[in-house]
Parts: C-alpha cells; sequence; structure tokens
C-alpha cells in the first residue's frame, strides 16, 4: 500500500500492566481507498482501533506515531474528537437511545455538526437515509430503534457517521450480529458511501469472505502483529501468512454469498 496516506499509524505498540498487546503494528489508507483489518477474536483489531479513535483508557501505554493528511496527532485525545474520522460499532442498539424517536436523536447532532437549522439537518438526514438503502426516510426518523431491525439500525448509525463528511470511516465489524440479508445491506451502504471521491474507509473483521467483497487492501493481525499486507487480490491468491492461507482456505469452503470475490482471485 504505497502512495500518500490519508491516514498512516506506524509501529504502534500497545501495553498494559507492563504485557504488550500490539506490537509495531503498520497501517495506512490512502484517499479513497477501502482496506479490511482482519484478525482472530483476540488478535488486536479492536484496540488497534481504540487507539486510532482516542479511546484507550490512561492504564493503556502507547506508542508509535499517528499521522492524519499529513499531520501528527497524539495518541491521547478527547474521545469523539478525532479530526476527519466517523465510526460505526458492533452494537448498533447500544449507540441509539431506544425511548427516543430518531429524529429527535439524530437531527440536532447533524445540525450541530454541519451548523445548520433544524429543517436543514432534517432533509441532510434524509438524504443520508436514501444514500445508505432506505426508500422511506421520512418513516425511518419517525421511527424508535427498537421499531427497526438490526441491519436497518446498523445503516441508520452509518448515514449519522456520514453526516460528518469523515475523512476515514472506521467500521468495526458492523456485520458480525447481523443475519446475511441485513448483512448484505449493510456491505452494500459502506460500499455507496466510501471510495474513489468519498471517505476511505477501514473494515475491521474476522470474516474474510465479506472483507474480500468490499475492500482492496488488507492488513492481517495475528496475536498482536501484522503478519500480512497488501493488495486483497494478491493476499487472497497467494497468502504468505499460514494465518492467512488458513482463513482463504476456510472463506473458500464455506460457501458464502461472497465467495465470487475468492473464487475470482483463484
Amino acid at each position: 500500500m504505497r502512495g500518500d496516506a490519508q491516514i498512516e499509524v506506524s509501529d504502534l505498540g500497545v501495553t498494559v500492566a507492563g504485557r504488550s498487546l500490539l506490537q509495531g503494528v503498520d497501517l495506512q489508507v490512502r484517499p479513497g481507498r477501502r482496506v479490511a483489518l482482519l484478525g482472530a477474536s483476540g488478535s488486536g483489531k479492536s484496540l488497534t482501533v481504540q487507539a486510532l479513535l482516542g479511546l484507550l483508557g490512561p492504564q493503556f501505554r502507547v506508542q508509535g506515531s499517528l499521522r492524519v493528511a499529513g499531520r501528527d496527532l497524539p495518541w491521547r485525545q478527547a474521545p469523539g474528537r478525532r479530526p476527519g474520522m466517523a465510526a460505526v460499532f458492533q452494537d448498533s442498539q447500544a449507540a441509539l437511545n431506544p425511548v427516543v424517536r430518531l429524529d429527535r436523536q439524530l437531527l440536532s447532532a447533524v445540525a450541530r455538526r454541519r451548523q445548520v437549522s433544524a429543517a436543514a439537518a432534517a432533509q441532510i438526514m434524509a438524504n443520508l437515509l436514501g444514500e445508505v438503502g432506505f426508500e422511506d426516510p421520512e418513516r425511518i426518523l419517525g421511527a424508535y430503534p427498537s421499531q427497526l431491525s438490526g441491519g436497518q439500525r446498523q445503516r441508520v448509525c452509518l448515514a449519522l457517521a456520514m453526516a460528518a463528511s469523515p475523512q476515514l470511516l472506521v467500521a468495526d465489524e458492523p456485520t458480525t450480529a447481523l443475519d446475511m440479508i441485513s448483512q448484505r445491506h449493510v456491505v452494500e451502504a459502506l460500499r455507496r458511501c466510501t471510495g474513489q471521491g468519498r471517505s476511505g474507509l477501514l473494515f475491521i473483521t474476522h470474516d474474510l469472505a465479506v472483507a474480500a467483497d468490499l475492500c482492496e487492501d488488507v492488513v492481517v493481525l495475528e496475536h498482536g502483529r501484522v503478519v500480512e499486507t497488501g493488495s486483497m487480490e494478491q493476499v487472497v491468491r497467494s497468502p504468505q501468512a499460514a494465518f492467512t492461507a488458513s482463513l482463504v482456505a476456510a472463506a473458500r469452503a464455506g460457501l458464502r454469498p461472497t465467495e465470487h470475490a475468492l473464487g475470482a482471485a483463484s
């Protein structure tokens, strides 16, 4: 992954109570590229994301460097104040207040972010909900989160994240808890919202089949270290690390709906 990086993490290391959790993690997302951060549970994916977003607590010791659009940023920064970044997490239910209608939750946030009137915020949000695949944005805005499916809530969270016009969208396991149909809708929404001329994407997942369907580049983590990195096509066609090879074999054997992306690289 060469070229001018929009987001660049270099030699990231994280320790807690003297125990090393991440070691020498390098990660780049170029403008408009979709990068998968791939690994099994406990590999360090979420820890990397928390460091990137400034969410690690004071008990963690963080080293390395973070550059956003050529500017060095500290690892310690108030949560939610990373310039140029927005995030969507796995648990959409926890991200939304279940007893407050969506319009009351979302429109004030959009008005603040964009510094626009309530009416303008409503139009912006309706447009974004349409972009993530809702045919009836007004109905969605008038609904309570409990009235929506998990996939619908996740797409609402994605629309809200995109209201910040981020340079980088971080999507941390956004499809893990969803059924296949909802998963496909979320992946298509991510595809429409990111890519060339739009936001870059860092897509965190343990599912290589989904990652191969969406992302051009991949970084593979195992036990807190990067074991492989490169274009998705190259890594899927000729994995160099034993762990990556096992992921490719498992994905090909799984007969997933996204298997065409793996088969094309065979």
